[in-house]
């Protein structure tokens, strides 16, 4: 294990003082989601595969600008119909959602310049304000909430010697955002092109991998609400991707950025280096695992006390990995996402990073359906542009 830490600077008072009230009105608004997220969690599925429908693909390039003009204009409707009906329930209405809009707020200073223009000019092509776009790109760090589940897994793993990285996104959809999962290419000008399995109007990563390989996902942990002192995690992930190589630079990028929220991130590159950066606002602790035996992360910080118990995922997949351990081809590894997905499991996930590849499924009990393969070396190669 390697651990480094960096310091967080104090919050200016002016901020505490103004928003500290609303936010924790938002904060017990937004608790029930979580308890929903976790009743949701553990149940295995039964019956057959059934077939998904394969996704959406929406490709954007070029400047903060021109990739936000794109973005609005292919996806307006879905995004504004996310925007009312799902973050309007996820928020408890109209008042929940106007206290989450102030919060939102104080995460602007803290996006890099790019980002901000690609917001912005999102917004405007919507036809919605940009803090109502910035909140669907933040409102995660807001929320209390714990889910989701991964597993990397080296080239000794599989008979056919290809390393894997399995994913399950646990998330509640309220029959919504289960079926408006979308595989976004996004090849920004000056800067490394990346897929990302997510939500129209979201243009931070939760799971994705770049045109080097690099493939990241991320967990939530238990963690205490703070106010805004740094970007967004899903914009500081895909400021990974964006400037990343391999899980090397990532770790050197999470070391030395700011962090707002505590968060489990599961990283492998194409050469076949895997780790999970436990991440807290103060610092952030490397865990890794021995070439013969899988990397598995749930919704705790390990780095102090990895002993069975605290998760029954996490115990799950780390029994049936060392069961089948050098048997675990792709199909053995959707197995392993089945058992431990359940209704609230919106995507799942298997990545190939050494040859761009990428296994997906999407919908309620995603790891119960069959994956669609997508090969992504042509869209990511920046060679093909």
């Amino acid at each position: 294990m390697i651990a480094s830490q960096s310091g967080v600077p104090p919050q200016a008072g002016v901020r505490i003082s103004r928003g500290k009230r609303g936010f924790l009105v938002l904060v017990g608004i937004l608790a029930a989601a979580a308890v929903v997220v976790g009743l949701a969690l553990g149940g295995r599925l039964a019956g057959p595969r059934r077939p998904t429908r394969p996704p959406t693909i929406v490709v954007l390039e070029g400047t903060p600008v021109e990739l936000g003009r794109e973005h609005g204009a292919r996806l307006a409707q879905q995004i504004r119909h996310l925007e009312d009906r799902y973050l309007g329930r996820l928020l408890g209405g109209e008042s929940g959602r106007a206290t989450a809009v102030e919060m939102a707020s104080d995460f602007r200073p803290h996006l890099r310049p790019h980002h901000r223009a690609e917001l912005d000019t999102l917004a405007e092509a919507v036809g919605l304000t940009p803090e109502r776009v910035l909140l669907a790109n933040c409102f995660l760090d807001l929320l209390p909430s714990v889910g989701c589940s991964t597993v990397a897994l080296p080239t000794a793993a599989a008979p056919d010697g290809v390393a894997r990285f399995g994913r399950n996104l646990d998330f509640p959809g309220f029959g919504i955002a289960d079926g408006r999962s979308i595989v976004m290419i996004v090849r920004p000008a000056g800067r490394h092109a990346f897929a990302a399995v997510t939500w129209p109007g979201l243009i931070g990563v939760l799971s994705g991998m770049n045109e080097h390989g690099l493939a990241l996902a991320n967990m939530e942990v238990r963690r205490q609400p703070r106010m805004a002192d740094a970007m967004p995690y899903p914009l500081l992930y895909r400021t990974v991707l964006e400037e990343c190589r391999t899980v090397a630079e990532a770790i050197d990028l999470l070391a030395r950025e700011p962090r707002q929220t505590a968060n489990n991130l599961m990283l492998v590159d194409a050469a076949g280096d895997r780790a999970v950066v436990e991440i807290r606002p103060a610092g952030i602790a490397v865990r890794r695992a021995e070439a013969d035996a899988a990397l598995v992360a749930t919704n705790h910080h390990r780095e102090d006390r990895d002993e069975p118990g605290r998760c029954r995922r996490y115990d799950c997949i780390t029994t049936d990995a060392t069961a089948a351990w050098g048997r675990i081809d792709r199909d053995a590894v959707w197995r392993i996402l089945n058992r431990v997905g359940g209704d609230s499991t919106l995507q799942a996930m298997i990545f190939e990073p050494a040859d761009r590849v990428l296994h997906l499924a999407t919908g309620r009990r995603a790891a119960n359906l069959a994956p669609v393969r997508l090969d992504l070396r042509k869209q990511l190669d920046p060679t093909s542009r």
